[in-house]
């Protein structure tokens, strides 16, 4: 009974954090709008392997190195920053691209290689999610309050694992909302201007992550 109301409460304050914007929601929108819904599914994927390196690695003490060692959490902020730049490029890049008539390109799913190709994909999710220090620093933070010295490891495994499992169901439900029809219609009137924007939020993101102590 103390186990299930302790795994209800750490899933609770785990949906908390989950469910507010952040890098992940504008990297999934711009994967979604620019390369379709499998790619988005895909970086979703690549979230939740994210998630769980993190997870178990706070459970089982390794996460702990980066409070311990002030280095490591600040060289997982300068990657995740550089990392989030590099996506803004991206999305700027796209946003200034046209064909040889003048008009505006839009990309197939299966078009290009590199980052949103099926290995591209689920590794842009992973390293948004594994240079995150904020994803590191949560977890940190929720296993010291919700697991004790006397719990069970059991208990950790059941609790990051049910984690995981919210954060890919969560990831790919907005995969699939933001790839909809109704979002592409959209994206195509005002792609420009939505991958534009995209770009600077992801380089606001960045460098608030570079600067930030």
């Amino acid at each position: 009974m103390l186990a299930a109301s302790l795994l209800t409460a750490f899933w609770a304050a785990f949906v908390l954090a989950l469910v507010s914007p952040g890098p992940n929601f504008a990297v999934l929108l711009g994967t979604a709008i620019q390369r379709g819904r499998a790619a988005a599914v895909r970086v979703a994927f690549g979230m939740a392997i994210g998630e769980a390196v993190w997870g178990f690695g706070a459970v089982f003490g390794v996460a702990m190195l980066a409070t311990r060692y002030p280095w490591i959490g600040v060289a997982l902020r300068m990657g995740g920053g550089l990392f989030l730049i590099y996506l803004a490029f991206l999305s700027i890049r796209a946003a200034v691209r046209r064909n040889g008539n003048g008009d505006e390109a839009l990309p197939e799913p299966s078009s290009e290689p590199g980052p949103f190709s099926t290995g591209g994909g689920i590794l842009r999710g992973f390293g948004l999610m594994l240079l995150n220090p904020k994803a590191g620093v949560f977890w940190v933070s929720l296993t010291s309050v919700f697991m004790t010295p006397e719990t069970p490891a059991v208990i950790g495994v059941i609790a990051v694992a049910g984690a995981v499992l919210l954060s890919l169901g969560w990831h790919t439900m907005l995969a699939v909302a933001l790839s909809a029809d109704a979002v592409a219609v959209v994206y195509r009137r005002l792609r420009r201007g939505l991958e534009a924007t995209l770009g600077v939020v992801l380089a606001g993101l960045g460098l608030r992550l570079l600067v930030s102590n």
